[in-house]
C-alpha cells in the first residue's frame, strides 16, 4: 500500500443507493409531468397535472414506508413505530376529507 492510495472506502457508502435512485426517478417524473401540465393540450394537461400532484404527495410517503421497512428489518422498533404513527396520522387526516 502506497501513500497515494488514499483512505479506505467507508463501509456505509452506497447503502441507500436504491432509495436514492427511486427518489431521482420520482424527481424526473415529477418534472416531466409538471412541464406537460403547463404546456400540454386539454385532457393531457389535466392528467399530467394529476400525475405531478400524485408524485409530489406520494414520494415522501413512499420514502417513509421504505425507511420504516428498513428499520423493522434492522431491528430498530423506535423509528419504525414513529414512522408507522406518522403514516397513521396522515391516513386519518386524509380520511377526514372523504367524510
Amino acid at each position: 500500500m502506497s501513500v497515494h492510495d488514499g483512505p479506505a472506502p467507508h463501509p456505509l457508502v452506497g447503502r441507500q443507493r436504491l432509495l436514492v435512485a427511486a427518489l431521482q426517478i420520482a424527481s424526473w417524473v415529477g418534472l416531466a409531468a409538471a412541464f406537460v401540465g403547463l404546456v400540454g393540450p386539454g385532457e393531457v394537461r389535466d392528467l399530467a397535472a394529476g400525475v405531478f400532484v400524485g408524485v409530489v404527495v406520494g414520494t415522501p410517503f413512499g420514502r417513509l414506508v421504505w425507511l420504516m421497512v428498513r428499520w423493522i428489518r434492522r431491528g430498530d422498533p423506535r423509528f419504525a413505530v414513529a414512522a408507522g404513527a406518522l403514516l397513521t396520522v396522515v391516513a386519518l387526516a386524509a380520511s377526514t376529507a372523504w367524510w
